[in-house]
């Protein structure tokens, strides 16, 4: 499964450490949170259970 097909919450460290320019638009200025990790992204497709901000 590529990183493309994924989650942003299913990242794992060293895919963030990799594809660190990729990690930076996806949250830049973001509009969503994950309910179940908290992470935040500008494109609720990202997360998997996006909630707005």
């Amino acid at each position: 499964m590529s990183k493309d097909s994924k989650t942003l919450c299913e990242w794992k460290k060293g895919e963030i450490r990799d594809d660190f320019e990729k990690l930076r638009e996806l949250v830049r200025k973001p509009e969503f949170i994950c309910r179940k990790c908290g992470r935040a992204a500008n494109n609720k497709e990202v997360l998997c259970k996006p909630k707005e901000l």
